[in-house]
Parts: C-alpha cells; structure tokens; sequence
C-alpha cells in the first residue's frame, strides 16, 4: 500500500441507554411505569426520571412507546449496532487497494 494514513479514534461513552429530550418531557413519569426493570427513579416535578441503574437496561423500549410525547430516546452500546456495508462497495474497495 502505497501513501499515509491517518487514523483516529472515535470516543466511547459510558452507558446511557435511555435519553430524554428535555423540551419535549412534561414528566409524567409513565416510562417509570412502564419499565420492566426499574432502571428510572423519578425526577423533581415536572422534570424527566433519572435512568439510575443504566447497566441493567434491556433495551426493551416500552419507555419509548408510552412516552405520550416522543421525549424519549434509545440509545444501544456499540457492540449492538450493526452497520450494513454493500458487499459491492466492499469489492470495489479492495479493487482500488490493490
């Protein structure tokens, strides 16, 4: 391989499964409810719970469904995204490569 390149590195942040849109929440606390698990405890009045325990997160998304107003979204760890890739771009990749 020919030329340099330069590579860098995509930061990580720790588990935050559940994210609020603050705008949006008019804490009515029904994703408390509705979670299996009990990862939230609620929040001040009026404002979103606080998702407490984040590690124990299923990823369910019965929060997002019952949140009336679309506040609510799932965020999943890296290591369950998946990223679709052609497998026509990936042979024209390494066609150039070489």
């Amino acid at each position: 391989m020919s030329g340099s390149r330069e590579f860098s590195f995509r930061f990580t942040p720790p588990a935050v499964p559940i994210r609020f849109d603050e705008s949006r929440c008019v804490g009515c606390n029904r994703c408390l409810e509705a979670c299996m698990i009990d990862v939230m405890l609620p929040g001040e009045a009026g404002k979103h719970p606080v998702a407490a325990y984040p590690d124990e997160c299923w990823y369910c998304g019965c929060c997002v469904m019952e949140c009336p107003t679309g506040a609510i979204s799932l965020h999943h760890p890296l290591m369950n995204q998946t990223r679709w890739v052609e497998k026509a771009s990936l042979l024209k990749h390494r066609e150039e490569e070489t």
